[in-house]
């Protein structure tokens, strides 16, 4: 008996982990894919660092984005997008 109701526990932790990744994956797809590689662009160059500070804490879709980047005249990241 002792068993059964430890692999009943086990079954129960793993399928609240399993919902628990389901929220945090969620969450990651939120961001758009644009914010996502300026984000990885803006440690190395200088015109993603601009346009990363001016979006990171807004919650922007990628044609927003792509919008803020041809206003500041960032063609060849724009092409990249």
């Amino acid at each position: 008996m002792a068993k059964n109701l430890l692999k009943k526990a086990k079954k129960a932790a793993k399928s609240v982990s399993k919902s628990a990744e389901k929220v945090v994956s969620a969450a990651k797809h939120s961001t758009s894919s644009a914010q996502n590689h300026i984000e990885s662009l803006s440690h190395q160059r200088r015109d993603a660092a601009v346009v990363w500070g001016m979006i990171k804490d807004k919650n922007l879709n990628s044609a927003e984005i792509r919008e803020i980047v041809k206003d500041k005249g960032f063609d060849v990241l724009l092409g990249e997008l």
